[in-house]
């Protein structure tokens, strides 16, 4: 039986992978770094440790840290984000509102900035719906470690066994399989070619989820 849901953000709430990457490539064209399309999308979901593997991978000679490129793309990210509306991917409000109904406690884990989830949260309508919200900068380890997970369930005080974790990147699946949790996967095509393979079920649509709940 679900006891809790836990969400991520980015692909899953809002589809946002695609302005994520498209940021992402000018910043590694400017460090002149060549990264394919094929290579970039297997770091969805990683979070600020990206540019700590590009810059071991690559080598880039800038005198610049990964912390100030983490912080570089957001302040990008959040400026074109706020340029045009933010809308939830169709489906949900109603996984949301379901969940409400059999009062079903709802979290948020995103390798995303506290703030920038809350802003989304706000942006889509249901701040008021979500009991936890689990940011990648407050864990060890982002995804595809399980930490956050781990982190969220404990918060929210329910064994990791009993939440049901919603994921459209191979990292973020692997994240919640190895903390226990039950996933079901949403395969957004504009995440990219993900490999879900290791989640318990995959969806096509998000209202698809109150199948499982």
């Amino acid at each position: 039986m679900v006891k809790g849901i836990i969400f991520d953000m980015d692909g899953v709430l809002i589809d946002s992978e695609p302005l994520h990457k498209k940021i992402e490539q000018q910043m590694l064209i400017e460090l002149g770094v060549n990264l394919s399309h094929d290579e970039h999308i297997k770091f969805a979901g990683v979070g600020k440790e990206f540019w700590n593997i590009i810059k071991k991978r690559f080598g880039y000679n800038r005198d610049v840290t990964a912390e100030w490129l983490h912080e570089e793309k957001r302040e990008r990210y959040l400026k074109a984000l706020s340029a045009k509306p933010i809308i939830p991917i169709e489906g949900v409000i109603e996984v949301v509102t379901e969940a409400r109904k059999r009062n079903i406690p709802l979290a948020v884990a995103s390798s995303s900035s506290s703030y920038l989830i809350h802003l989304v949260l706000k942006a889509i309508g249901i701040d008021n719906d979500i009991s936890c919200v689990v940011s990648g900068e407050e864990v060890p380890n982002n995804k595809p470690s399980p930490d956050i997970f781990l982190r969220t369930a404990e918060l929210m005080q329910i064994d990791p066994k009993a939440c049901l974790v919603i994921e459209d990147s191979a990292n973020g699946v692997q994240a919640a399989k190895d903390a226990g949790m039950y996933c079901v996967a949403f395969l957004n095509l504009n995440s990219g070619k993900q490999d879900l393979s290791k989640a318990d079920h995959i969806i096509h649509s998000m209202v698809e989820v109150i199948e499982y709940i």
